[in-house]
Parts: structure tokens; C-alpha cells; sequence
């Protein structure tokens, strides 16, 4: 197996320019900035037992208590989150950002841009 270099595993596009009003609307909305890096890996997701609209809805598991009558516990289901920004898909083996209570996940690329954000003389977001 061929070794895997670590910037072939960040998540995010750096290609896209993060200057615009959209991304000064998100970036400013995030009021916890105490981000820390994580990789991500595919883990276990509560999914509803009842279908809601013909589906069967999921959610992040992090060792909540759940409702047993209401949901199943099923490995492995959740395999991938979204950039709060850019909604990168992000999967097995990308590193991201997440502030406490995961309340916002960044990409690398989001986040670099976040962690110097306002831009010099940038500080109108309106």
C-alpha cells in the first residue's frame, strides 16, 4: 500500500477564493472560535425506526442517551459530514475542524481561511 501525504488528505477546494460577502456572512456568524483539528472517520448514527416522510432519518451518535422503542443504533452509518461554509463532503481519512459541542465543522481549506479572517481592511460584513 502506497503511503498517503498528508496534504493529499485535507479536505476542502483552496482554489476558491474565500473574500466574499458570503463567506464574511458565515464566517462572522461563528461566534466560538476555539476550533480544534480532527480526522474524520466513519462511526455509529441513530437511525429512526419509524419512517418520516417515507425515509428512515439518522443522526450523529456521540454516546448520547437515546430512546431504545425509537431509534437503532447502527455502526459505521454515519461516513461523512459537510463544511458548515462550503459543504465539502468530508469522509474517511480527511482532516476538518470542530469547535465545542461540534456546533461548526470547518474544512482545512474553510477554516485557513477563517483563522485569518477579517482581512486586512475587510471589516464590513454587511
Amino acid at each position: 500500500m502506497a503511503a498517503v501525504d498528508y496534504w493529499d488528505m485535507q479536505s476542502g477546494d483552496f482554489s476558491i477564493s474565500r473574500d466574499g460577502d458570503y463567506y464574511r456572512r458565515e464566517f462572522a456568524g461563528i461566534t466560538d472560535r476555539a476550533f480544534v483539528q480532527r480526522t474524520f472517520a466513519s462511526h455509529a448514527a441513530l437511525v429512526a425506526k419509524r419512517p418520516v416522510n417515507g425515509h428512515r432519518m439518522w443522526a450523529d451518535y456521540h454516546g448520547q442517551a437515546y430512546d431504545e422503542s425509537e431509534f437503532d443504533l447502527v455502526e459505521g452509518k454515519w461516513d461523512h459530514d459537510h463544511c458548515c461554509v462550503c459543504w465539502f463532503t468530508i469522509t474517511d481519512g480527511f482532516t476538518y475542524w470542530e469547535n465545542s459541542g461540534r456546533i461548526k465543522l470547518l474544512c482545512d481549506a474553510c477554516y485557513e481561511a477563517f483563522a485569518n479572517w477579517p482581512p486586512t481592511g475587510s471589516v464590513d460584513i454587511l
